[in-house]
């Protein structure tokens, strides 16, 4: 038996493999980047929601779902523009809002991103930073002039927000991230550590450290993160904190908390409120 041969031809088969799967993970990354539901939803109590259609800058056109402000609530002043992570849509995120409107009166803008829900448009980094532009230029154009904007971000929102904040006007008043990554790179290196994920990922978003570091100079951010988060794991919540810029910014960690369940632990609600009400101050708990 040859045993150099043999060798060569598993090492042969074992590089062909690899050179397959690479190809594999290349050509499909965005199906296992994004899991969009593309359903619309119809719902039921029409008086307390409104639909919407927004207008990104490259004419896609945006669906969404506005909760309107209550008029005695505490914090009625304010409208939350809440930009999701990469899963679902707009519907799945009912629920959190109408308890954010319940508990504090402030209005909230569901927006899809492009290929999400019913918007057009195939899903890609550039567009969705369009379309979180386009989400605030819905609430200055067509809600009260003494509106005052408060980014909520969603995971990989924290990168499409991060990203589009120079944007975003001089109605911003601060802004929450919940479950906050420094970059996909770092999350799909993590996961694929046997591939040169670096130079395959098309929607890498590679800047958001430095977005966080240059583009929150002037806002105050709220970093809210699970201690038990599987998908994002508290070391990158925590590397994002501390590149953010903001000389007001306090990151909240949950000793139970997952990734998508924040919202129900204890001190959610707390958090958000001292948010909303006081500033913040620089502060990692």
């Amino acid at each position: 038996m040859n045993t150099d041969g043999t060798l060569n031809a598993v090492l042969l088969l074992i590089g062909y493999g690899y050179l397959g799967i690479t190809s594999l993970i290349f050509c499909t990354q965005r199906k296992l980047q994004y899991f969009p539901d593309h359903h619309e939803y119809h719902l039921q109590k029409v008086d307390k929601y409104t639909h919407f259609t927004a207008r990104a800058s490259d004419g896609v056109i945006l669906k969404g779902v506005y909760l309107p402000r209550v008029r005695e609530g505490v914090f009625n002043t304010l409208t939350l523009l809440h930009l999701h992570g990469n899963a679902g849509n707009v519907y799945h995120r009912i629920p959190w809002a109408t308890g954010i409107q319940r508990n504090f009166g402030c209005g909230v803008v569901l927006l899809d991103y492009r290929g999400f829900g019913g918007s057009m448009g195939a899903i890609n980094e550039a567009g969705l930073v369009l379309d979180a532009i386009a989400g605030v230029d819905w609430i200055t154009q067509n809600l009260s002039a003494s509106e005052e904007i408060v980014l909520h971000l969603e995971s990989i929102g924290s990168a499409v927000g991060l990203k589009a904040l120079p944007k975003l006007g001089a109605q911003l008043r601060g802004c929450v991230i919940e479950g906050g990554l420094p970059s996909c790179i770092e999350i799909a290196q993590d996961l694929f550590p046997f591939f040169p994920v670096k130079f395959l990922m098309k929607d890498g978003w590679g800047e958001t450290c430095y977005s966080a570091q240059e583009n929150t100079r002037n806002i105050d951010v709220l970093s809210l993160h699970g201690a038990l988060d599987q998908i994002v794991p508290l070391h990158f919540g925590r590397k994002l904190f501390h590149a953010l810029g903001s000389s007001k910014k306090t990151m909240h960690v949950f000793p139970r908390g997952g990734h998508n369940d924040l919202s129900s632990q204890p001190g959610y609600i707390g958090a958000l409120k001292a948010f909303y009400s006081t500033g913040t101050k620089t502060v990692v708990t």
